[in-house]
């Protein structure tokens, strides 16, 4: 598996997916510490994907990663744009015929592909994370936001921010990847991972709004923020892996099932 996981790094490894997906990561990650922060005094303004922050929030030890929980969603979709991408791309061009006679275990090719992925994911969100707590002090500084207590365990408060952060992040991969093995297109596992997001979960909380908690969007998002009022940390947390080996059970048995020579 070491040696698919090298051939999967090499053709991950070009600017459009490191410094394309990265950077649209760290983007999303400054816009929305920005608009945090100037909706301080009015946190009813927040909508959307941006939760409403108070300055409360932000003053507690490790507040400077408050913006995690609301980049969560949004680097979810990226994520799982980019793990579709590469696993779809396999087939669009043919490369997957030539993977598999290369590498005649499947279990080691799909392995070799998750492995590269998680190790891309952790480094892109490690990016993230970064640029949320650099920003965190000057606009801390520019809005008259107390960050003394940000020292307070300063290293525990970023070993479990940036753990809360990536296995959200690792997860709506895992979907991505599941979707485009089910579809063999990036769009169309895109488009569905978006629309499940923006809409499905949507309706489905104004059906039953107890229920938006125990779906992957709320779950996930609920790790990033280290539980809710309406979930809890350790409830979440087994949720989503759950989700993900569901997810990878699924990708498995859905590639060791196609016909690739066919």
């Amino acid at each position: 598996m070491i040696a698919a996981t090298r051939s999967e790094l090499i053709r991950i490894w070009r600017p459009s997916i490191i410094y394309g997906g990265t950077g649209i990561m760290a983007g999303f990650a400054a816009v929305i510490s920005i608009f945090i922060y100037t909706s301080l005094d009015n946190p009813d303004a927040a909508s959307g994907p941006v939760a409403g922050s108070t300055t409360a929030d932000i003053e507690q030890p490790g507040g400077m990663l408050e913006a995690l929980g609301s980049v969560s969603s949004l680097v979810g979709v990226v994520l799982l744009s980019v793990w579709a991408i590469a696993t779809a791309s396999d087939y669009d061009t043919g490369l997957i015929r030539i993977l598999v006679q290369a590498q005649p275990s499947r279990l080691k090719l799909l392995g070799g592909k998750i492995a590269a992925l998680a190790i891309y994911t952790a480094m892109a969100a490690a990016a993230t994370m970064a640029t949320v707590v650099v920003v965190a002090r000057p606009l801390s500084r520019v809005f008259e936001v107390d960050n003394q207590t940000w020292n307070t365990d300063l290293a525990t408060e970023l070993a479990s921010g940036y753990f809360n952060f990536l296995v959200p992040s690792l997860v709506w991969g895992l979907i991505g990847l599941t979707i485009a093995q089910l579809t063999k297109s990036s769009g169309i596992a895109i488009a569905a991972g978006i629309s499940y997001l923006l809409i499905v979960e949507s309706l489905i909380g104004i059906a039953a709004p107890d229920a938006t908690d125990l779906l992957p969007g709320g779950t996930l998002a609920a790790v990033t923020a280290g539980g809710t009022p309406n979930i809890g940390y350790s409830p979440a947390l087994g949720l989503s892996l759950l989700y993900g080996t569901i997810a990878t059970g699924a990708a498995l048995f859905l590639f060791r099932q196609r016909d690739i020579h066919g």
